[in-house]
């Protein structure tokens, strides 16, 4: 099993005051046992995700409990495997990165004389003018 660096200094020398969540990849353990190990360490499932991972919240006192169970894969801090959820701004799903954009795509090229759309290119080699 793998255990990331931070995940095992929180499991050598917890903070007794602090949560963690993280990220645990199941390997030959069911969700059941897993489910119920989280549990018994004061924790959380907070969610599914890919490849039969899951995200979960639970005191950095039971990190070493977490950690001793036989079969999992992977336990990693959602900052590792970028699972954190948290963009720094307020994000609207609906959004798509240039919705609003209206065709400018296809008039970028008209507004420098270049009707087919493609970038104007420079000449490097003559540089006298």
């Amino acid at each position: 099993m793998y255990v990331s660096h931070p995940v095992r200094r929180m499991r050598d020398d917890p903070d007794p005051d602090a949560d963690v969540t993280l990220v645990v990849e199941l390997d030959a353990l069911d969700e059941a046992s897993f489910r119920a190990a989280v549990d018994d360490a004061g924790g959380d499932v907070d969610a599914e995700l890919r490849f039969d991972s899951y995200r979960v919240t639970l005191p950095e006192t039971g990190v070493a409990d977490l950690c001793a169970l036989d079969g999992l894969a992977t336990v990693e801090t959602t900052n590792a495997v970028g699972y954190g959820g948290d963009a720094g701004e307020d994000v609207d799903g609906d959004d798509t990165f240039g919705s609003d954009r209206g065709g400018d795509d296809e008039r970028e090229g008209a507004r420098d004389g270049d009707s087919d759309g493609e970038e104007p290119t420079v000449d490097t080699q003559n540089r006298d003018g």
